[in-house]
């Protein structure tokens, strides 16, 4: 991961739908003034049983996002 992680804040909680967990990010980051603002937000990405295997799977395709973008 190259993109520099005290600037850029991955949110990766989960919702819950249809009785699973659906994966989605948000990526957000802080203007100088300290307002927060949107850098991407996902949308779905995938269903999920458990809730750690929805966070991680977010996370893993932000950091992915980033590095493809920011790296």
């Amino acid at each position: 991961m190259r993109f520099n992680s005290t600037l850029i804040v991955i949110d990766p909680t989960p919702r819950r739908a249809d009785g699973e967990y659906m994966a989605h990010a948000r990526i957000s980051s802080s203007r100088p003034d300290g307002s927060p603002y949107d850098i991407h937000l996902s949308g779905d990405l995938a269903g999920f049983d458990a809730r750690e295997e929805a966070i991680a799977y977010a996370r893993r395709w932000a950091e992915e996002w980033l590095d493809a973008r920011f790296g």
